[in-house]
């Protein structure tokens, strides 16, 4: 499927789960969410759905731009999840909030506002055999 790219040692993988119902499978299942420097993943542990995004844009943003998410209307609920993680901007360990929608997953380090924004790309669900 797609090749991940590494840029250096910019960032290790982050692997996070997440128990949720699938949007596919509609079973409760841990949702495994790999996070790298320019593409991230979701996939359900149950069925293999997978949604990739891809890295759209970097800077520095307010925490304002994690709680806009937490106050719009979204199809499938939003996931707000925590990581601690030496941060690729400011070098320090530091919270790293992540939203994860059905469009896009941000994350953004409480430290120095560094944010990195991906978009939802493709969707892959594997045929049952």
């Amino acid at each position: 499927m797609w090749g991940i790219q590494h840029f250096g040692d910019f960032m290790e993988k982050w692997e996070l789960k997440k128990l949720a119902v699938c949007f596919n499978c509609k079973k409760e299942a841990d949702q495994i969410i790999e996070i790298y420097t320019n593409q991230a993943f979701v996939k359900c542990s149950n069925c293999g759905a997978t949604r990739y995004y891809i890295l759209r844009r970097v800077g520095i943003e307010d925490e304002s731009i994690i709680e806009d998410e937490k106050n719009k209307k979204h199809k499938y609920e939003p996931w707000f999840l925590e990581k601690t993680a030496v941060c690729f901007n400011c070098k320090k360990e530091a919270t790293q909030d992540i939203a994860i929608t059905e469009t896009k997953m941000i994350v953004r380090c409480r430290n120095c506002g560094f944010t990195r924004v991906y978009q939802f790309h493709i969707l892959d669900i594997p045929e049952n055999k």
